[in-house]
């Protein structure tokens, strides 16, 4: 299970040093930083699941670097301490994007419980919007027949299911990788994360670049703001990039680095930021003939192909085109009888 990562703000060191022992004893992945600047940087850097920051920083205040890290990522709950606090304070400090304002000499147990209900509260958060783009959805069954083929798929996504590798689907287009993608992630350990999908194909180099690792403000004419790209919407849950094969070869090598690292860098910023995902990829293409003409590099092939599912295609399996069929049938006219008992005149009467 992926440890809880804290960022921990303070300029002396042995409140840092208590801190940090108590908290990685009870299971959490510490962070620290010295002052403002580091803070930002540490941000960036750690994509800490909350901040925990002292009031008076050696270049400057709790209450300069709230807003600062709430536009990095609002998401994140910041925690204020104070050896100094008033009611004054306390109302500020929640007004710049505080969760809590917490004041010196402070329990670590306290301390403790605070965290872990702020986390808890934020995978809430988490868990709901990924409920709610689920069931925006139709939830189809990607192993719909009773073919050797398709059996045989289901019993190889069911052993990989859990593992937190690189899955790489292979299979014509049309033949249901998305689908596959997407049961993959919701029968998986990230399933209260974000499942978030992209095609590659359907992008330009610079869009696609603009898409999965976000900008900076100014870093192009048009960047009027910063924006966040789809792995930093995807942490902790899962990535799907759809027609990988088709990714601009200047692209492939950031993609590398992410799953090498778990690093990487927004258009027009200087400072890695950390993210934790897991890479699912579909592609209708032969990557490894790909690799040898040079279209596709031969080491991101490697890593992306730990795990690869293969969705035969329809013609391969016959039998099933019976059980599909009734299956879609059904669905439909299930949804014309809903149609139809929403828009009745006797429901609308009512």
């Amino acid at each position: 299970m992926t440890r809880t990562r804290i960022l921990l703000v303070d300029d002396e060191p042995g409140v840092r040093l208590g801190m940090k022992g108590y908290l990685t004893q009870h299971g959490f992945d510490v962070a620290e930083a010295t002052s403002v600047t580091e803070a930002q940087e540490g941000f960036r850097m750690h994509r800490p699941d909350v901040a925990v920051i002292d009031y008076r920083l050696p270049d400057g205040t709790a209450l300069e670097l709230l807003p600062r890290l709430k536009e990095l990522d609002a998401a994140v709950p910041l925690v204020v301490l104070t050896g100094h606090g008033s009611i004054e304070l306390a109302v500020q400090a929640v007004k710049e994007g505080a969760e809590q304002f917490l004041t010196k000499p402070l329990e670590l147990a306290v301390l403790k419980v605070v965290l872990e209900r702020l986390v808890a509260q934020r995978r809430e958060r988490q868990r709901l919007a990924a409920d709610r783009s689920r069931t925006a959805r139709t939830q189809v069954d990607p192993f719909l027949g009773n073919s050797a083929a398709i059996r045989a798929l289901r019993d190889e996504a069911e052993r990989v299911r859990d593992s937190d590798s690189p899955v790489l689907v292979t299979g014509e287009t049309g033949s249901g990788k998305s689908v596959l993608a997407r049961w993959l992630h919701e029968g998986g350990p990230r399933n209260e994360a974000p499942f978030v999908d992209l095609n590659c194909a359907a992008l330009s180099k610079d869009l696609l670049d603009s898409e999965l690792f976000g900008h900076e403000k100014g870093a192009f004419t048009s960047a009027v703001a910063a924006k966040q790209g789809l792995l930093e919407v995807a942490d902790r849950g899962t990535l799907f990039l759809d027609e990988i094969g088709d990714m601009d070869v200047a692209v492939q090598p950031k993609l590398l680095k992410v799953l090498e690292e778990k690093r990487f860098r927004r258009l027009g910023d200087v400072k890695d930021r950390r993210v934790d995902v897991r890479l699912v990829a579909a592609t209708h293409q032969d990557l490894q003939v790909a690799a040898r003409e040079k279209r596709f590099r031969s080491d991101l092939y490697f890593r992306i192909s730990t795990l690869i599912l293969h969705v035969p295609p329809l013609r391969e399996r016959a039998e099933d085109v019976p059980v599909l069929a009734r299956h879609f049938l059904a669905e439909m006219g299930a949804h014309r009888a809903a149609a139809r008992w929403s828009w009745s005149p006797t429901r609308s009467a009512r």
